[in-house]
């Protein structure tokens, strides 16, 4: 049967006494339902109604007094009125229900005949039992003015009469009105062909009532002479007086093509003038006869809704007084819920019956405690009586069936089918439906038991739920509906108008998933409230004992009631799943494969088919199990067997890509559905011993361990007579889709594998991923139980890394003992492997788990028992399987193992430039691993980090349960400070590696995992060693180069490779021209560039190789990447550093020329350019072929050399006897020759190498008396690295003159933070950091300054120091000139220095001489056409002019000649000069100035216009009074002056003078002062 929808419109009673509603309703029907209503709530905001259902159904047949001949001519009987079979038979329509006493009647949709006319019915003293109309129209047909005189008139007015309530003063009976309040509309229906259809709506004279449009006004006057139309007549007649009142009058003329011709009035001759309506009136009295309808629905449905309100508030105060009976309340309260959903107002109906719900539990609860019972709130039934009927149905039928009824009373056999599907017809299909009982009935007269009132209440939270989801059942029910009163008209004509049509408004996926949700919770409560309902029914029906059968187990009753219950709840969820059935819902395809089976030997199919859910609500049977839906193969590989494929509709690539509002919850809580039907059949299943693969999965790998069971000791064995084993059975189950699937075991595992396969899809619509995988691995142990491991392994093959990520460790490891099973079987060996490493991957993750446990003393056992573990051997075929494998397989190494200790001390084999590193190994598992290689990479942490070092085992190893020590060893020793990085450990292409790169930023314990301290790789004292030095020696117009020093310590060097590249940006080091510096090294003649080859070395030998470099740029330190290997006896070895050095020059050196006439002084000036002092341990200018150097006393001991104190050098250089020869040779190829150039050679110390000598030799010798001296390779250049970074200027400068280093400023240091990792010294069982630590600070204590080692000027003291040659080039000078200034008169003065008297005029001669010796320079080509061979000098004489006054030639030219000849140097040139000096005390002679003039000359012959170009002559001047001074006195011997002011002039007076060396004189005034 299929589930009527709830009540969903409102009732509107019309009487037609002329028949004239079948003229209307073409017109009226297509423009129901009423759309947008808006409702004003006294108790809240505006409602607005989108859609109004209206049922128009005719009211009681006329009496024969208003029937007349013309107008029963013009109707017949069938015509009479328009009523759905529907709302006729359930008479819901708001705010009523059936009669009393009444079933509800249902006529099958193919049921044909008149309507049946609504009788009188008695008003019911309870509000909402009653179903009156919420609005009563007349039909009016009225041909002209006579007419309606006669007899129209009185018609209407009667019938208003006795369709209108009286005026009452009493509250009471004004209160019960109200609950059937309506309200009343009179139509005027105007028939074509008649007078009334020539007349206008209004005559004109007023406009009073008129709905017509303005055109109706303006149209000529009417012929009708002044009386007024029947439409205004009926305004004036019913509509009132009061300008207030409400227009209760419309009038629709009826269209000639819309009157059939046999019911068509005698023509009437035209009537000139007559009136005829256009199409807009016509529409416009449509939507004004719609309006009257819209307004007074609301009307009178707020005046119900007032009262309703008022009344149950009324109710609820009286809820704790005596005798208030919730049913009642109920009833009451549920007319409102109706009413607001009879308009559409569904939200607000919906809460009224939540509302109702939670009363219910109310008092429930409230009576369950008090035990007030009718008392408080009324009584319920105890039990339901159509449940305890087929409960003891089926218990009966149970005894029967295993002969142990000893109550029946007929042997006759029993109708199991009837048995199983129960009296109702329904209650295997549609168990929620509200209309299955006469549930009001039963409310009302408190006859009902709590289930059925809860399941009542449910199924109208449902019914309303669908309406607001817009469900598809609920518009094909109204649809259904409204095409039933279309098609009972028997005209045609309404076809001119469109139909209404389905909504196209899309489902409302949120309120569907609320359905599902509301559905679980009901179910989880109705299942316990149905089992205590049986239980109360045997109680009651029980004759043996007071308390029934609670106090015994009885296991018939248990079997009954579970199936009962297990039916009930299936039947439920399965009705949900239906009614929430949408296409909007993109449910992906099935993944399960057809059916393989094929037909029975009759030809026909198995049994009966397992019908789809959908079909729950039109119930069919077909004729097999198979299945025909499409379905695709899983992605994964396997062969599935045949399955059913999904009841909800797939969706393709068609779906809408975005996600709709609700579409997950709808889909997560469909699929949460689908799994509680999948439980209820798991639950009946185990009745019949069958299992679904978990509980096999899930002790597979145990081995043979017994299962240990609880026992109640207290349990006393019973005697009652029910207490034999009884076999399963269906008795109880009546729903078709669960029984059908518990009949056969293949058809239970089908469905179940159907049902889950449909939850899967749902949940992955709802982006449920954990419960995706849940279902995927359902489906993968239901495969394998079944035995199908191919579709189990392609199951296992997708979801199994679920479980691992999501932490439930002991289902994983048994899905992967599954797994590996159906591998093994399928014999796909590099999956088995995977799958087997994963296995016991997650087996050695167990282990650590339960010991890290014990380590942090956790109280309780783990959360992954022992029993988990696989008992199977695995290893030995795992390692079978992967050697012949062409691939590595690589896994963590922590899936194996736990703890991993790196030992924190290298281990250093004697004889052997190579160390080990040992490592504790947690291995976890029970069988032996064997390890065919061990290998471990360690990176630097400081100074080069990309440097690693790989070690590797030299034998294989077998691993055991426990802890295992590995030692890996490494012929690289590159020093500095590392980590361990990876451990990889190698055994039939299996590869377990620990990374920590990824390991360490993926676990957050993994320190738990590995314990790695610091290692410091460092060189013992006899290991091969490489250093990088400066070339002592730097000539500065030769390349630079480097030194690398080799030291072979004890190894037996047969070959080896140097590798030298640049760690300075733009270096370049030539190896090509690599040359041994020192020692007895053979090179290699393989050119190779950046590598240098060299042939043996003896132990302790040392060597030395010299490379010249160059720069692009200036830098003070370079650094250069060197790696040697080595090969000895042991091996090869590799060696690697990255030393530095300063190539900075320590000193800098400045150089001054003076050219006297026949020698040249250069005076140099020696410098530090850094920090630190130097010692100049010897000085030398070398001579060339043209000149010849001199110097004086050499240096008897070293010369310090501060940064702010130079020394200085003067060397004399002469041109050598064959000097002019030489000069003349040089000159042609170069501008200076190379033969003229000197060196200067200097020898120096610095005295911060003196200080770094001085630490290491105290170093060496405090090392060398402990047993730290294979460290010292280590802790040298530390300390001198920590001195050099605190040596200070002033510390220097200290140092060189004190010739001693203080050691007080290395007392702070923390020297062990600089040797961390170098472990524990098995001698001392102390950190070595420590005892390095311990032993500096007390040689620091003991040594408070360190002595540097003094120096002495020996050859061999030379030979050791720094050497610089710097080449002096002696400028060319075209012409040296001297100038001697000589006075003449003061040349027979005595006295030594030379005297003059101020202002005194002195005569003078300069005197000139040039010499061309210091021209080294080509001559320069002249034109022989010039007539011009010599040069032009001038020279000036100047002074200051307040020492001097400076007469006759101060200034003059002269020539020389331009060719250079041996006379030159005996030729001069003297000028007189005056000179006077105006100051007395010591002047200097005033300067000259000797240049040479600058000339033009022709560049060019031939042009017409020869370029000039200027000859400059370089050009010296020697001025031998350079230093000389005059003695300059006043010639004044004594002066005497007068002070007297009274002259007349006033003032001072030079009185007399006498001068030195002649006669007084008379005195005369001096100027004023």
């Amino acid at each position: 049967m299929e589930q009527p929808s709830s009540s969903s419109k409102v009732t509107v009673e019309y009487f037609d006494p002329h028949g004239v509603f079948q003229l209307l309703s073409p017109g009226l029907l297509p423009r129901l339902p009423l759309r947008n209503l808006h409702w004003e709530s006294h108790a809240g905001p505006l409602r607005s109604i989108s859609s109004l259902h209206v049922d128009l159904v005719p009211s009681i047949q006329s009496p024969p007094l208003f029937i007349t001949s013309e107008n029963t001519s013009a109707s017949t009987s069938g015509l009479s009125g328009v009523k759905s079979q529907e709302s006729i038979a359930s008479g819901d329509d708001g705010f009523r229900t059936q009669a009393l006493g009444q079933a509800a009647i249902e006529r099958p949709e193919s049921s044909s005949g008149p309507p049946k006319l609504l009788t009188k019915e008695r008003r019911h003293q309870i509000p909402g039992l009653r179903q009156t109309p919420y609005l009563k129209v007349f039909f009016l047909r009225c041909d002209d003015n006579d007419t309606y005189k006669a007899q129209a008139r009185r018609q209407v007015r009667e019938w208003i009469k006795e369709n209108t309530p009286t005026t009452q003063t009493s509250s009471k009976v004004t209160a019960q009105e109200n609950h059937d309040a309506y309200e009343w509309l009179i139509v005027h229906v105007i028939v074509p062909n008649t007078a009334a259809a020539t007349q206008p709506r209004t005559s004109g004279k007023s406009g009073e009532g008129s709905s017509g449009s303005t055109s109706e006004k303006s149209t000529a006057r009417w012929r009708g002479g002044g009386s007024s139309t029947i439409l205004e007549k009926l305004r004036a007649d019913f509509n009132g007086s009061s300008k207030s009142g409400v227009d209760r009058i419309a009038q629709i003329r009826i269209g000639i093509n819309d009157v059939p011709y046999d019911m068509l009035p005698r023509v009437v001759p035209a009537i000139p003038g007559s009136y005829t309506e256009t199409p807009q009136e016509n529409e416009n009295a449509w939507l004004d006869l719609i309006a009257k309808l819209k307004f007074q629905i609301l009307t009178s449905f707020d005046m119900r809704v007032t009262q309703y309100e008022e009344d149950i508030r009324e109710k609820d105060t009286q809820r704790l007084l005596p005798g208030w009976n919730f049913c009642t309340f109920f009833v009451l309260k549920e007319g409102l819920a109706r009413g607001f959903e009879s308009v559409g107002l569904i939200e607000d109906a919906l809460v009224g019956y939540d509302e109702l719900a939670v009363g219910l539990d109310m008092i429930v609860r409230e009576q369950s405690i008090t035990g007030s019972g009718a008392q408080h709130g009324g009584s319920f039934l105890p039990f339901t009586e159509d449940l305890k009927q087929k409960a003891r149905n089926a218990r009966r039928a149970l005894l029967r069936d295993t002969g142990t009824e000893e109550d029946v009373e007929s042997d006759d056999p029993i109708d199991m089918q009837s048995v199983s599907a129960a009296s109702d017809p329904e209650w295997d299909e549609i168990p929620l439906n509200a209309t299955r009982k006469r549930y009001r009935d039963l409310i009302l007269s408190n006859d009902i038991s709590i289930f059925d009132f809860r399941c009542y209440i449910f199924a109208r939270q449902l019914a309303l739920l669908l309406r607001l989801a817009n469900a598809s059942s609920s518009q094909e029910e109204l649809l259904a509906k409204l095409k039933e009163q279309r098609e009972s008209n028997l005209q045609g004509v309404a076809a001119r108008n469109p139909a209404s049509q389905p909504s196209e408004e899309t489902e409302n996926l949120s309120v569907l998933g609320e359905i599902c949700r509301r559905s679980m919770d009901f179910m989880a409560s109705i299942s316990q409230i149905m089992r205590d309902d049986i239980w109360q029914s045997c109680k009651a029906d029980d004759q043996t004992g007071e308390d029934g059968l609670s106090a015994l187990p009885n296991p018939v009753m248990n079997q009954v009631i579970n199936n009962m219950v297990s039916s009930f709840t299936f039947s439920i969820s399965q009705q949900i799943l239906a009614q929430t059935s949408t296409k909007a819902l993109p449910i992906p395809p099935s993944t399960l494969a057809s059916p393989s089976g094929a037909p029975g030997a009759d030809g026909q199919e198995p049994k009966a088919t397992i019908p789809e859910p959908k079909t729950m609500m039109h119930p069919a049977r077909s004729s097999s199990l198979a299945l025909r839906s499409r379905s695709r193969e899983p992605p994964s590989p396997g062969i599935f067997p045949g399955m059913r494929g999904s009841s909800v509709p797939e969706q393709g690539t068609a779906a809408s890509p975005f996600l709709k509002a609700g579409l997950e919850d709808l889909a997560g809580h469909r699929a949460d559905l689908y799994l509680l039907s999948r439980s209820v059949l798991i639950q009946v299943g185990k009745e019949h011993k069958w299992s679904v693969g978990w509980e096999e999965v899930k002790h597979l790998g145990e081995g043979d361990n017994g299962e240990m069971e609880d026992v109640d000791l207290s349990q006393e064995v019973s005697g009652n007579r029910e207490t034999v084993a009884l076999a399963p059975s269906l008795y109880g189950i009546v729903n078709k889709l669960l029984r059908t699937a518990i009949e056969d075991k293949d058809d239970f595992y089908r469905l179940y594998e159907t049902l889950t396969d449909k939850a899967l899809r749902h949940y992955t619509v709802a982006n449920h991923i954990h419960s995706v995988q849940a279902c995927m691995a359902d489906l993968a142990v239901l495969k394998y139980h079944l035995g199908n491991v191919a579709a189990a392994a392609s199951y296992f093959y997708r979801m199994t890394p679920f479980y691992g990520e999501s932490g439930w460790a002991e289902v994983e490891l048994s899905m992967l003992v599954v797994y590996a099973s159906c591998l093994k079987k399928l014999s796909r060996k590099e999956e088995y492997v995977k799958v087997v490493l994963k296995l016991l991957s997650k087996t050695g993750l167990v282990e650590r788990a339960k010991l890290y446990n014990k380590t942090i003393l956790k109280i309780g056992r783990s959360s992954v028992h022992s029993e988990t573990l696989p008992a199977e051997s695995y290893i030995p075929e795992l390692l079978e399987i992967t050697k012949g494998l062409q691939h590595e397989v690589r896994i963590p190494l922590e899936s194996f193992f736990g703890n991993i200790e790196v030992d924190g001390t290298l281990r250093y084999q004697p004889g052997k430039d190579s160390f080990e590193i040992e490592i504790r190994l947690q291995y976890l598992l029970m069988e032996n691993l064997p390890i065919e290689k061990a290998k471990v990479r360690i990176t630097s942490s400081t100074g080069d980090v990309g440097r690693e070092i790989w070690l590797e085992s030299s034998k294989p190893i077998v691993f055991k349960r426990g802890k295992n020590t590995v030692s890996v060893q490494s012929n690289v020793n590159v020093p500095g400070t590392y980590l361990v990085k990876n451990i990889i450990l190698e055994t039939n292409n299996i590869f377990m590696e620990y990374d920590h790169s990824t390991t360490g930023l993926s676990s957050p314990k993994d320190g738990r995992v590995l314990k790695c301290p610091k290692l410091l790789v460092y060189q013992r004292l006899e290991a091969f060693d490489i250093k990088l030095f400066a070339s002592r020696y730097m000539h500065l117009d030769q390349n630079r180069s480097l030194e690398i020093a080799l030291s072979s310590g004890w190894n037996q060097v047969q070959s080896g490779e140097l590798h030298v590249r640049s760690a300075t940006a733009g270096l370049r080091v030539v190896t090509s021209e690599a040359k041994i510096g020192n020692g007895s090294l053979e090179l290699s003649k393989i050119s190779e560039a950046g590598v240098v080859h060299f042939g043996a070395m003896e132990p302790y030998s040392n060597a030395r190789i010299v490379m010249p470099f160059s720069l692009e740029h200036d830098v003070n330190d370079i650094s250069l990447k060197l790696e040697i290997s080595y090969t000895t006896e042991e091996g090869t070895f590799f060696f690697a550093t990255t030393p530095s050095v300063s190539i900075m020059l320590p000193l800098g050196v400045n150089v001054q020329d003076f050219f006297k006439h026949k020698a040249l002084f250069s005076k140099f000036t020696i410098s530090s350019a850094t920090s630190s002092p130097l010692r100049l341990l010897g000085s030398k200018l070398e001579d060339s072929e043209v000149f010849e150097a001199h110097s004086g006393l050499t240096l008897s001991k070293p010369l310090v050399i501060f940064p702010r104190q130079p020394a200085t050098m003067l060397y004399k250089i002469t041109k050598s006897p064959s000097g002019s020869v030489a000069s003349k040779i040089a000159r042609p190829s170069s501008r200076k020759g190379s033969k003229s150039v000197l060196s200067l050679v200097l020898n120096y110390i610095c005295v911060e190498e003196e200080i770094e000598d001085a630490v290491t030799l105290s170093l060496e010798n405090l090392l060398g008396k402990s047993s730290l001296i294979q460290y010292s390779r280590l802790i040298i250049p530390t300390f001198l690295t920590q001195v050099r970074m605190r040596l200070s200027p002033y510390d220097l400068e200290r140092s060189a003159i004190l010739g001693e280093l203080h050691t007080s400023n290395l007392a702070n240091i923390k020297w062990g933070d600089h040797f961390a990792g170098l472990g524990r010294s098995e001698e001392h069982n102390q950190e070595v950091s420590i005892l390095i630590e311990e032993s500096l600070q007390q040689w620091i204590q003991q040594t408070p300054s360190i002595p540097l080692a003094p120096i002495f000027l020996t050859d061999d003291t030379l030979d050791k120091s720094r050497s610089i040659v710097i080449p002096v080039d002696v400028p060319s000078v075209s012409v040296v000139c001297t100038a001697d200034l000589k006075f003449l008169e003061l040349s027979s003065l005595s006295s030594d220095p030379i005297l003059a008297a101020s202002n005194q005029p002195l005569s003078a001669t300069l005197t000139i001489k040039y010499t061309r010796i210091w021209n080294t320079a080509p001559e320069p080509e002249h034109d022989a056409s010039t007539a011009d061979d010599s040069l032009e000098f001038f020279y000036e004489v100047s002074a200051a002019s307040d020492i001097w006054l400076i007469g006759g030639k101060r200034k003059g030219h002269f020539r020389i000649p331009r060719k250079a000849s041996p006379e030159d140097s005996k030729r001069k040139i003297t000028f007189p000069i005056v000179l006077i000096p105006l100051r007395e005390g010591f002047v200097p002679f005033p300067h000259v100035d000797i240049k040479s003039t600058p000339r033009l000359h022709s560049s060019g012959e031939n042009s017409g216009n020869p370029a000039k170009k200027v000859d400059v002559v370089s050009c010296e001047t020697d001025y031998k009074n350079a230093g000389e001074t005059v003695r300059v006195i006043t010639d004044a011997l004594n002066t005497t002056v007068s002070l007297d002011a009274s002259g007349p002039q006033g003032g001072a007076w030079l009185l007399e003078s006498e001068r030195r060396g002649w006669e007084s004189v008379e005195a005369v005034p001096s100027e004023r002062q």
